[in-house]
């Protein structure tokens, strides 16, 4: 089958030939928001492997797609963000019944909408800049308050730490050589941040393991050194005369006591071998 040839199901075979009209509409489509799985999964679109040998080979391509993918990530979290704040004002324009004392704006639809950005990728320090959302200091409140809330939040978390791995890739992806440091700089963070959300599930293991052991190292150290010197035997070595006065003095003077009495008996203080 030749090069760019398709078969009976109308699908790409083999190493496809980029053209000026294939690329556009592949990085239209993706700026629309369409995964590269999802291309894959079109007859008329090459597979995904053959587009990622594409963008190995084209630089062009590659950071024509990578801009898509970009545009797509950033459309995508505005659209989310939207929705979370139309939600967010309509629970604010709720009337609420008049009481004394602080009124806590909590419900569970408020905080489903917190969650929900949380799980999209969002920071709470970000939630919190909207004037229809609580400050971090009341969700972290909330946290302690409503063991539902906790329960939504952990979850959250959850699920961003998957956003944080999918992101990594697709920065990975989306590089090219003039954004390759500053594209490193943005997947170190999100894999150190993707670590620290979900520790068991994205943490190294190996790193964690091999300070673990050297932690184990350490204090067994210590402990054999603090056990060596309580089962240390230390000796001393008293000799005791009597003195002119009568008193039988020791030597050294293991005490204040026993100084004074050489003080007594010589007039001067104990200056002998120690």
């Amino acid at each position: 089958m030749a090069d760019g040839e398709r078969s009976e199901a109308g699908r790409f075979v083999g190493v496809c030939e980029l053209t000026a009209e294939a690329a556009s509409a592949i990085c239209g489509r993706v700026a629309a928001g369409e995964s590269l799985m999802a291309l894959g999964r079109d007859p008329a679109m090459p597979h995904r492997t053959t587009l990622r040998r594409w963008a190995e080979r084209d630089p062009d391509f590659r950071a024509r797609l990578g801009a898509a993918m970009r545009e797509a990530r950033l459309a995508r979290r505005l659209r989310d963000r939207e929705a979370a704040a139309r939600r967010a004002a309509e629970l604010a324009a709720r009337p609420r019944a008049p009481r004394g004392g602080s009124v806590s704006r909590y419900s569970r639809e408020l905080g489903e909408a917190i969650c929900a950005r949380l799980a999209n990728g969002e920071s709470l320090v970000a939630i919190a800049r909207d004037a229809d959302m609580p400050c971090c200091g009341t969700v972290y409140g909330w946290l302690h308050r409503h063991a539902e809330f906790a329960d939504l939040y952990a979850q959250a978390r959850q699920a961003q730490a998957d956003y944080y791995f999918d992101e990594a890739r697709e920065v990975a992806l989306g590089s090219t050589h003039a954004t390759v440091w500053s594209d490193r700089l943005r997947f170190d963070v999100i894999r150190w941040q993707t670590a620290r959300v979900a520790p068991k599930k994205y943490c190294e293991r190996l790193v964690v393991e091999a300070e673990v052991a050297a932690l184990r190292a350490e204090a067994a150290k210590a402990e054999g050194e603090a056990k060596a010197a309580s089962n240390r035997l230390i000796i001393d070595v008293v000799r005791f005369q009597r003195a002119p006065n009568g008193k039988v003095l020791a030597a050294p003077p293991r005490n204040a006591a026993e100084e004074a009495d050489w003080v007594e008996a010589y007039g001067r203080p104990y200056d002998g071998a120690r």
